[in-house]
């Protein structure tokens, strides 16, 4: 289990140090928004209103449980284009943006401002430190005031060696994880619920957006429900039943991002990250999401240019750079303890450089001209910190 034992480098590099290193090696072109991906949104809106339209024809539950499970991965294709729109890798400055991310995200629950905030100026910049709106909680907060709350969600939603690998609510998480944060949105201040790790600052205007955008989720679900004839139980699979394997599919994905891997001082996106091995077809059909170290290096680049990136990476950064296959990922999931491991970690820190790349569109994509010094933390294995970073590897 990466988060038991780590076998990686003693010091942190931030996002910046890599760039330096990697963004030379690319074409400009990767750099530049790609609208080619806005046929796949066209084409999976058609797909999801042919199964609507079936399930609403076709009584029978099988057919539609098969017709919903088809929605519910269309839905999760839109998740990750929708995440890509969001990072600016898809269209970027253009008034169609905004409006198609609410009308993406909304199709999946999911009010676009909130999903900004949490993940574009949050989570990537606090990956895998204490300011992560993601990561699994310490095992100090699971005995902290609100700790069985933690200790409850955190057995039957996350994957460890303490629950089973048939708990259903691993695969719903994404679900819960949206509701929490819409939870604590509303809450005053840094007041959040005790199962969210870490709450971004909600300014009014995001508030009220945020209920415009709900609006918007609401008047969705009611076009599908008048899309089934009105029928409920056909709404139950043409939407919530849908959705819960939307969340199943993607969180297959996304339980493999980060979750292998311990809590540090600095964000690293190597030593913080994990990509996996898929097929071809898949990372095709899905955004090549299964490159998810190649993302946090570069959020706002075309997704099509990750397998570049990933071979730029073994290549300058063989003991750094984490890709496994996504059966091995899962078994190291199971084996993972119910909290996080962390070494030593004291205070939350923050390169102020990558601070400055997370605007509210998060298109990060300019490498800065002095990255600054890498924070250190000890190995997890025990052996004493310090010494220089590794050196990139030349090819």
């Amino acid at each position: 289990m990466i988060q038991q034992a780590q076998h990686v480098p003693v010091e942190l590099l931030s996002r910046a140090q890599y760039a330096a290193v990697v963004k030379p090696l690319l074409p400009s072109e990767a750099f530049v928004p790609s609208k080619r991906p806005l046929w796949q949104i066209g084409l999976h809106l058609g797909v999801i209103a042919l199964c609507i339209a079936g399930i609403a024809a076709v009584p029978y539950l099988a057919v539609r449980f098969l017709l919903s499970a088809v929605i519910g991965h269309s839905l999760m294709c839109l998740v990750f284009l929708a995440h890509e729109l969001s990072h600016g890798g898809i269209l970027r400055g253009s008034r169609l943006r905004y409006p198609l991310e609410v009308i993406l995200w909304g199709m999946n629950v999911v009010p676009a401002t909130m999903w900004r905030r949490i993940h574009n100026e949050t989570h990537h910049v606090h990956a895998n430190t204490l300011g992560d709106t993601d990561r699994y909680f310490r095992e100090c907060e699971l005995h902290e005031p609100g700790g069985t709350a933690r200790r409850w969600y955190a057995r039957w939603f996350m994957p460890h060696r303490l629950t089973s690998k048939w708990n259903l609510g691993v695969g719903f998480h994404f679900v819960t994880y949206i509701v929490r944060h819409l939870a604590t949105v509303y809450l005053p201040g840094e007041h959040k619920l005790s199962i969210v790790t870490a709450k971004p600052h909600y300014r009014p205007g995001d508030k009220a957006r945020i209920l415009f955008e709900l609006a918007c989720i609401a008047a969705m679900q009611l076009v599908i429900y008048l899309a089934v004839g009105r029928s409920l139980t056909a709404y139950l699979f043409a939407g919530p039943v849908a959705l819960l394997f939307t969340s199943t599919f993607a969180m297959s994905y996304i339980w493999t991002n980060h979750y292998l891997h311990g809590l540090h001082e600095l964000h690293d996106p190597l030593v913080g990250s994990t990509s996996i091995v898929v097929p071809p077809l898949l990372d095709r059909l899905h955004s090549y999401f299964s490159y998810h170290t190649e993302h946090h290096l570069f959020p706002g680049m075309s997704a099509r240019y990750y397998p570049l990136v990933s071979e730029i990476l073994r290549q300058k950064f063989p003991e750094r750079y984490h890709r496994i296959t996504y059966r091995e990922a899962w078994s190291q999931l199971w084996k993972g303890e119910l909290h996080i491991v962390e070494p030593a970690v004291t205070k939350p820190l923050v390169d102020a450089t990558e601070a400055g790349l997370s605007g509210p569109h998060g298109s990060f994509g300019e490498t800065p001209a002095a990255p600054p010094a890498a924070a250190s933390t000890p190995r997890e294995n025990g052996a004493p910190a310090g010494g220089p970073a590794p050196s990139a590897v030349t090819s």
